[in-house]
């Protein structure tokens, strides 16, 4: 996938989740099925056909994510859970093609809202959407968030929604009303991290994520994570992971034979 492709697509999803009106389709099957789930969706409601690689760059948290899998023994499960993780909240429905005896609970201890048949047909989707109510939630500030916390949510926003990029602290500062020296004393006294830190941890976690759920090159990779540079991407990642990004990769897809 080129590069200037992948953007253009970004944008389109970004765009589209911002919104609130799209729904997101994930295929972790190793070939394509056809889905009547699928193609009910696409009729009567708005949605976006992604990979793996993509769903993990651009969700913000506020989806209604449709994952398509063969069976209980799927990578499908693997992509749920680093969802799950990072956005807790965020609503994932697993559409399956083959039902075994596993595949419920599985989905049940992986974090699955609702599991459907592939050839399930509009009344059974409908019902389903029904149980789910509404794909895009109010975002809640919880009452109980401290006062210097409220005060670096936009700085933690930009960090969230633009990991990609450079992140100068002057700019997270000025995006609080900040100076810089105190911004960076806040930031660390109110995360237990320092800035550079914090920063550091979020972007190896969407590398993780990006090296458990697709076959981009390492490369690419560190570049939609936030390093520029390849090489530092492979000393940081394993300073703090214990491998080399190929190693985490490797040992990712051992797991799951």
């Amino acid at each position: 996938m080129s590069c200037l492709y992948l953007r253009r697509d970004i944008g389109e999803i970004n765009a589209s989740c911002t919104s609130g009106g799209y729904m997101i389709w994930v295929n972790c099957c190793y070939k394509e099925k056809y889905t009547c789930v699928k193609n009910n969706l696409m009729k009567y409601h708005n949605v976006l056909d992604v990979s793996p690689y993509e769903l993990l760059l651009t969700m913000t948290g506020y989806e209604l994510i449709f994952i398509e899998i063969e069976n209980s023994q799927s990578n499908g499960f693997k992509l749920l859970r680093i969802i799950k993780q990072r956005y807790p909240i965020v609503k994932v429905v697993i559409v399956y093609h083959d039902l075994d005896s596993e595949l419920a609970i599985v989905a049940l201890r992986a974090g699955a809202e609702d599991i459907l048949v592939a050839s399930a047909n509009r009344q059974k989707l409908d019902s389903c959407l029904s149980r789910l109510h509404t794909h895009k939630e109010d975002i809640v500030i919880d009452s109980n968030i401290s006062q210097r916390e409220r005060s670096i949510l936009p700085a933690l926003s930009i960090i969230e929604n633009d990991i990609s990029a450079p992140l100068r602290e002057e700019e997270l500062a000025k995006a609080c009303d900040f100076s810089a020296t105190y911004f960076s004393r806040l930031f660390h006294s109110t995360m237990g991290v320092t800035l550079k830190q914090y920063i550091i941890q979020k972007r190896l976690d969407l590398a993780c994520g990006l090296l458990s759920a697709d076959h981009e090159k390492i490369a690419s990779v560190a570049t939609s994570a936030g390093f520029k540079d390849v090489s530092y991407f492979s000393r940081v990642f394993k300073k703090h992971i214990g491998c080399s990004p190929g190693k985490f990769r490797s040992n990712n897809y051992k797991e799951t034979d």
